[in-house]
């Protein structure tokens, strides 16, 4: 992206995402829930619940590279021993059962087919038009995690053509696209399944994420093609006519008239090469800074978002329900909403029934009358210590078996 940009970070819309490094929401709510419960003793049971989110997941991890091997267009080639065949065949069907659930869990929302038309629609502020053919593919999922914007300042000759001299442009935070080509389309594709993650990639260039993406010259472009393109080999025309006319008397000159129209016609062809291969090159350079990672890096990346997310909501949660005491789910939601919107000036859709649905699970929430409270700080220890335990059951085995 060649124009200044200046990251104008407002969401556009409420959402349960939470744009916050784990580590940084961490120490941040451990200073505001200070005076009211231990802190030393806080941090420590905010890491041991973000260890177990990560153990839980990391078995996730194990679990998607099975299912994602035989789909992987970068698996080595190889041959698989018989007797492990069976373990390692293909189900689509649960691969993206099993993304789907992680998409979710890491707050990402799925862009339905009405938002998809209506992005492939769009013009790029950068000029660059493409188009793409959905028929190609099987299997198309798209999901975006936190929406903002952008400003974008336009260069200087198209604010002298009258247009505005920045442009407020709509901003996918994060990106996940999945596709699958049908296999009539890509006959040595037919099993790949192919993942990107993209990066504050805008939603007019959304095209552009798509392998079949096809460049098309603007209107504009066109336009100025036609009139410097017509009016050069019309005039070449109209000079090679008046030389051809005397080519009984000069053959020479009727070669060279000929050869100075075929070489009009070229510069002519040359020039849409030349356009085409400029936003080939735009586009190129536009992928480069976006991508952010690609199949079973995807899959690791999206792992780590998921538990980040998992273990954020749940800690909030946590912290306010143990420094409040008993309070109203509605009370709960607003308070950790007015904490990110005062501490990071983040506006978000806190999915509370999510959090606590997290800490029940965790064995850590209690009910008093309509209003909720946690267990202590030393009660919780234990419970983490137990969870811990039941992620890797096989370690206590072989423990006893020792």
């Amino acid at each position: 992206m060649n124009q200044a940009a200046s990251a104008a970070g407002e969401h556009s819309s409420r959402e349960p995402f939470i744009p916050v490094p784990l580590a940084v929401l961490t120490e941040t709510l451990s200073s505001h829930l200070a005076g009211r419960v231990s802190r030393q003793r806080f941090d420590a049971f905010a890491e041991g619940l973000t260890l177990l989110y990560d153990a839980r997941f990391s078995q996730r991890l194990e679990l998607l590279k099975r299912l994602y091997y035989p789909h992987n267009p970068d698996r080595p080639d190889m041959a698989i021993p018989i007797e492990v065949q069976g373990r390692v065949a293909g189900n689509q069907t649960k691969l993206i059962e099993e993304i789907e659930t992680l998409l979710r869990q890491a707050n990402f929302q799925r862009l339905d087919q009405e938002a998809l038309n209506l992005a492939l629609n769009k013009t790029s502020p950068e000029g660059v038009t493409v188009s793409v053919d959905l028929d190609e593919f099987d299997e198309v999922l798209i999901y975006y995690c936190g929406s903002t914007s952008r400003t974008l300042t336009l260069p200087l000759w198209k604010r002298l053509l009258g247009k505005r001299r920045a442009v407020t442009v709509p901003i996918y935070r994060r990106l996940f696209v999945l596709l699958k080509f049908r296999p009539d389309e890509k006959e040595k594709e037919r099993d790949s399944v192919f993942i990107k993650l993209f990066k504050e990639i805008p939603q007019s260039d959304l095209e552009t994420i798509f392998p079949n993406t096809k460049v098309r010259l603007s209107p504009f472009d066109k336009v100025k093609l036609g009139v410097t393109g017509g009016g050069g080999v019309a005039a070449g025309i109209v000079s090679a006519t008046g030389k051809l006319a005397t080519a009984a008397a000069n053959p020479m000159a009727a070669a060279g008239a000929l050869g100075a129209l075929g070489g009009v016609i070229w510069k002519q062809v040359s020039n849409v090469m030349k356009q085409r291969t400029e936003y080939m090159a735009k586009l190129a350079r536009n992928l480069y800074f976006y991508n952010l990672d690609n199949n079973a890096g995807a899959l690791a990346w999206l792992i780590e978002m998921a538990s980040s997310e998992e273990a954020k909501e749940a800690l909030l949660a946590y912290g306010f329900l143990l420094a409040g005491g008993a309070m109203e789910r509605e009370t709960l939601d607003r308070e950790i909403e007015d904490f990110m919107r005062d501490k990071f000036k983040v506006e978000m859709d806190f999915e509370v029934e999510d959090g606590l649905r997290k800490l029940r699970d965790l064995e850590l929430l209690e009910k008093e009358g309509t209003k909720l409270r946690v267990k202590d700080l030393e009660t919780a220890f234990e419970v983490l210590r137990e969870k811990w335990m039941a992620v890797y059951p096989v370690l206590e085995v072989s423990e006893r078996g020792a």
